[in-house]
């Protein structure tokens, strides 16, 4: 297979290459890339890319050069904001790459801009399979965020010009005005620390006092709240007891740290993605500290904040069946599923029930705008969910008859904008992870 692959820039470019030699896939580097102002910093990249193309004897293919012009008239000279000037200037250099790579005869086109958490990684993969479509050519479809902080690393290493901003104009002023603004903040906290450390110093002589024992036992009350409702024994049952949350998006995140903030013991996070830029709006680990991150090496940091005495193991790789044996899956006193994958899904149902562990399965939340229409039914009883029916069938292909409780919404979906990607808000995916955590609550302490 000939590849005609798009460099947004050399450091999004080391890891991709990296990766498709592995593949030992045949490939020759693209650039168009008419977004990068000003003219020096066009500069600059494009000389950064052709060095590293030279060294790692790539051949280069330009087509056309600095590109303000153009970029202005096809985002209607800035009026556009994101996600729209994002999505146009995605369209912009994607439909050139697959109509260079048509008609020079490759097999395929992808991009490196598939390496970036910052981008809209869904977005790319939408207008790339469009413009595969309209070109009748392959749009070769890599998850390359894994690798971005290795591709970063390198990059710094070989003394790679490191851009400070995405590349248009736009950015470049959006970034600056971010930055002022935590400036400001900082400035502020400076200021207040300043002012407190003064009045204590003028108020007494005396040193900062080391931490109290009591303060040191604040565990202990972290679930005293929790302690009234269920009492002394079931709280012990909490904190005996073992989780697996597979699966850690907008509903798995939630589902585990609520358990966690509910006295769980031991729980297991699974997850072989990495937080990028559309995860913030629904999943409990990603922020704008934690892009380009594990998944799941992100939310532990965020659930032993919470409680540091919680029992927390990680998996920052994808489940199937083929791995299954590494979870200790029997060990486990309840199993969530909040995985995306059905092939993936339905081997982890079949797989957990029978090792006669307790599952509490997560049906589609995206498309869905209501939370007051999620309910928890056995697998059977569900409606409306297209999730549910699928796993219905793929369950009866596979000769199951067992039963389990899911966690599903009576909503219909809803329209997306006429796009291609699942929307999706916290409020529905967060409420879905919550009665997750809550059926794991319940059971344990009706036993």
């Amino acid at each position: 297979m000939s590849l005609l692959l798009h460099c947004c820039c050399a450091p999004c470019s080391v890891a991709c290459v990296n990766s498709l030699r592995s593949e030992n896939i045949n490939f020759k580097l693209f650039w168009f890339n008419p977004n990068i102002h000003g003219l020096q910093e066009y500069k600059q990249r494009l000389d950064c890319i052709i060095n590293f193309s030279k060294n790692e004897n790539l051949e280069l293919l330009k087509n056309g050069e600095y590109g303000l012009k153009e970029f202005l008239t096809q985002t209607d000279h800035g009026f556009d904001l994101p996600p729209v000037r994002c999505e146009k200037c995605y369209r912009m250099r994607l439909e050139k790459t697959a109509s260079y790579a048509a008609k020079e005869g490759f097999d395929s086109f992808s991009t490196t801009l598939l390496i970036s958490p910052y981008q809209d990684h869904e977005a790319i993969k939408r207008i790339g399979g469009e413009y595969a479509a309209k070109y009748n050519i392959e749009f070769l479809y890599r998850d390359f965020r894994p690798l971005f902080r290795e591709g970063q690393s390198i990059a710094r290493n070989k003394n790679f010009y490191m851009q400070k901003y995405c590349g248009c104009i736009f950015s470049e002023e959006e970034r600056d005005k971010e930055k002022s603004s935590r400036q400001g903040t900082k400035n502020a906290e400076n200021a207040k620390e300043e002012k407190r450390s003064f009045s204590s110093s003028s108020s007494s002589s005396a040193s900062f006092a080391e931490p109290s024992a009591e303060s040191l036992r604040l565990c202990e009350k972290y679930f005293d709240r929790i302690n009234m409702l269920v009492g002394d024994e079931n709280l012990k049952k909490l904190s005996k007891t073992s989780a697996l949350v597979f699966g850690l998006g907008g509903v798995g995140s939630w589902t585990a740290e609520a358990l966690v903030r509910s006295g769980i013991g031991k729980i297991g996070i699974i997850d072989n993605d990495v937080v990028c830029a559309s995860n913030v709006n629904r999943q409990a680990e990603a922020t704008s500290l934690t892009l380009g991150q594990p998944k799941a090496s992100a939310l532990k940091k965020r659930l032993l904040e919470i409680n540091p005495e919680c029992d927390i193991t990680v998996w920052d790789e994808l489940f199937c069946r083929e791995n299954a044996m590494r979870f200790n899956i029997e060990k486990a006193d309840y199993v969530i599923d909040a995985i995306d994958s059905l092939e993936h899904k339905l081997d982890l149902i079949e797989l957990t029930l029978a090792k006669n562990v307790t599952l509490f399965s997560s049906m589609g939340m995206a498309l869905k705008t209501d939370p007051l229409q999620i309910r928890a039914d056995s697998i059977w009883k569900t409606d409306v969910c297209p999730l549910a029916r699928l796993v219905r069938q793929g369950l009866r292909k596979r000769g199951f008859n067992g039963d389990f409780t899911v966690v599903y919404s009576g909503e219909k979906p809803v329209k997306s904008g006429g796009s291609r990607n699942f929307g999706s808000i916290v409020t529905v995916t967060a409420s879905a992870g919550f009665l997750l955590a809550s059926l794991v609550l319940r059971d344990i302490t009706s036993k």
